[in-house]
């Protein structure tokens, strides 16, 4: 068996070539045996391989934790870190899933681009998340469990255990006299995933002694069949896709698919875009209460991180925004980088023949957001036009009219920022102005 973890890491290796290797250490009896099969491998140039330990602080020992994987990776000869951690929206979604993306975030942030992590992630745990998943109700992503390979931050995360037994490991182990750390939050029932492992598991094995390594294989299925389903969403996805936003979809184009094709492009397209998957009744939601709403409504439905809008035939697909005081303004006396509300700062470009001139900024320039009734004529136009109008034509979504700046100058309207200038802003030939724009940060 032995021979066999051998054989594992060396394909592991050859295809990390010239990569740095980095082993997330939990001080547990399966890290800790990735971990020395690495180091032990003639293969893998010491100084390429490193070991990253997360200490999240659940634990009043966690901090001797962390010094005993010191102590391994230091005799070892192998280069260690450990970050300390706070896990956070526990309550939310559960301790273990709050310290898992705590985790991910913390290793995601020390990977370069090119740079691989291993996790020791083996059979047993992949025929737990399978049946966790199927409890909660997934569907083929879900079921897919863990990847062997998958992105993580500008690096790669690798799993090669997830097919072999955790038998083996633990031979490996006994054979090399190696010393672990037992986590007693892992004999906790309360987790679901422990209740699972002590309660429920040997009971399976018990009729089903081959359970792992079958369940494992339908995790595989699974992930086939969500690649499958992906590449059906992409080729929708070419249709539907939004002519105004790529975060947005046609609501006829949605609407023509099947109800199955709908709702799978929807998951495809919200994953694609990082938000979280809603539940199957969410997903409903955007069909009955967004695509199929009256056209002149503007219905929105979220859940956490994200916000589904529709607007002229379309549905949006949106990071809540944070509320802004669109009573405050500013008086600019020279063209400086102005923080308007987070994550927005006015700037600066200069170009000639048009824009704000030296002279208005002399006699101050005011910064503002709409409060109704504002009228501009712009450069080009004969008559003053209403705001309200040119939200119209402009297609602007009603959601973003609050939060455009708009440029005052003696009180009157002179630019919105990032749509147009009023005749005022038209400069003499060659006299140098400042456009105004909008910086995301």
């Amino acid at each position: 068996m032995a021979n066999d973890l051998t054989l594992l890491i060396e394909q592991t290796i050859a295809s990390c070539t010239d990569r740095v290797i980095w082993v997330a250490y939990s001080g547990g009896v399966d890290s800790h045996v990735l971990l020395h099969l690495l180091a032990s491998s003639k293969d893998l140039p010491i100084h390429c391989l490193k070991a990253i330990h997360i200490d999240h602080s659940l634990h009043d020992r966690s901090a001797q934790w962390a010094m005993h994987c010191e102590k391994v990776a230091n005799n070892l000869g192998v280069d260690f870190q450990s970050i300390k951690v706070e896990v956070l929206n526990s309550h939310a979604m559960g301790v273990e899933a709050a310290a898992r993306k705590v985790r991910y975030q913390a290793i995601a942030q020390k990977l370069s681009a090119q740079d691989i992590v291993l996790t020791a992630q083996h059979q047993e745990d992949q025929a737990e998340t399978l049946l966790l998943q199927l409890l909660r109700g997934a569907g083929p992503k879900g079921l897919s469990a863990m990847a062997s390979l998958s992105s993580l931050g500008e690096g790669k995360m690798v799993r090669p255990f997830l097919n072999t037994d955790q038998v083996e490991i633990m031979a490996y182990a006994r054979e090399h006299k190696l010393e672990w750390v037992d986590d007693p939050s892992n004999t906790n029932n309360q987790f679901n995933r422990n209740y699972l492992r002590h309660e429920v598991w040997p009971v399976i094995i018990k009729r089903w002694p081959s359970a792992s390594r079958l369940l494992s294989r339908s995790a595989k299925h699974c992930a086939e069949a969500d690649t499958l389903l992906a590449d059906l969403a992409k080729l929708d996805l070419a249709v539907v896709l939004g002519k105004k936003s790529k975060n947005s979809l046609t609501i006829d184009g949605l609407l023509s698919l099947s109800a199955e094709r709908c709702k799978n492009l929807l998951r495809y397209f919200i994953v694609f875009h990082q938000f979280s998957l809603p539940s199957a009744t969410m997903l409903q939601r955007i069909i009955d209460e967004v695509c199929l709403s009256a056209e002149d409504s503007m219905p929105m439905i979220q859940w956490p991180g994200i916000q589904i809008r529709r607007y002229r035939g379309e549905i949006f697909f949106l990071k809540p925004q944070k509320i802004v005081n669109t009573s405050q303004t500013f008086l600019c006396k020279t063209p400086e980088r102005l923080k308007l509300f987070e994550g927005c700062i006015l700037t600066w470009l200069v170009v000639e023949n048009r824009g704000i001139s030296q002279a208005m900024f002399n006699d101050g320039l005011r910064v503002g957001f709409r409060e109704g009734g504002e009228k501009i004529k712009l450069h080009g136009h004969q008559h003053h036009k209403s705001l309200k109008t040119l939200w119209q034509e402009w297609a602007v979504p009603p959601w973003e009219r609050d939060r455009i700046p708009l440029l005052f100058y003696d009180n009157e309207l002179i630019a919105v920022v990032g749509y147009g200038l009023s005749e005022q802003c038209q400069l003499m030939t060659g006299q140098e102005g400042y456009l105004p724009l909008l910086k995301s940060v």
